[in-house]
């Protein structure tokens, strides 16, 4: 007969259960992580949606925007030397982009000098007109910053209104052929601005003007078009933005 304790046996030893409560608490641990992870996703998701909202207007008190953008058709066919030779719209492209309330694609001419250039003014909610400039829309037509970009002041007589001027070049090419001067406003003054969609407002407007680049020692005709235009639209637009 053969002596039990001798005998050995396949069978695996069977784990005893950990209902203390140092075991319990090891093991909800991952669970209250997986909650932790799941509430601080939620979390940024909305307040990702939140502050996208502000900055593009949404939760502001809404006036008649529409009726504030159709200002803008009011605009004189002359301004100064410069007639309105043409009219168009953005294209539809756009319009869904900008989401604007209203907006003008002009074109003018120079009475004296036979000088061309167009004009496209928008007005919307911050965040989309803040985004799209020249350097961005320019660039997906074969053309380049043909050097850095400077605050100008657009008249001496108003020294607080700046623009931005840039000029662009062809790819293939080294001189410039266009030159474009853009800036926004609040309704008040206009600016050639860094972050115009931090400002703490709901709506904005954008001009940008191009034509072709002056002569050495010449004036630009863009920023002789600036002159005569920005108190047409300051006085038929802008003003009745303020206001309301």
């Amino acid at each position: 007969m053969s002596n039990p304790i001798n005998q050995t046996t396949d069978r695996a030893p069977i784990a005893a259960s950990d209902d203390s409560p140092s075991g319990q608490k090891a093991q909800s641990q991952p669970m209250r992580s997986r909650t932790v992870a799941l509430v601080a996703c939620l979390s940024l998701i909305l307040l990702s949606g939140f502050f996208h909202g502000v900055l593009d207007g949404r939760w502001q008190p809404q006036t008649d925007l529409q009726k504030i953008g159709d200002q803008l058709q009011d605009l004189p066919t002359t301004c100064g030397q410069w007639d309105r030779i043409s009219e168009s719209q953005l294209d539809p492209q756009a319009q869904q982009i900008l989401q604007c309330y209203g907006s003008l694609v002009h074109e003018y001419r120079n009475r004296s000098t036979d000088q061309r250039v167009t004009v496209a003014v928008m007005f919307g909610p911050r965040g989309p007109i803040a985004v799209h400039t020249p350097e961005v829309c320019y660039s997906s037509q074969g053309t380049e910053p043909a050097g850095e970009r400077v605050a100008e002041i657009v008249d001496n007589d108003r020294p607080n209104d700046r623009l931005w001027r840039v000029q662009f070049r062809q790819t293939t090419e080294e001189q410039p052929h266009l030159e474009v001067w853009y800036g926004w406003s609040d309704g008040t003054q206009w600016y050639a601005a860094e972050y115009p969609r931090v400002w703490m407002t709901d709506r904005l407007y954008k001009i940008q003007v191009a034509g072709p680049p002056p002569e050495m020692g010449q004036e630009p005709g863009v920023q002789d078009f600036l002159r005569s235009f920005l108190p047409e639209l300051d006085a038929h637009a802008l003003a009745s933005s303020e206001s309301q």
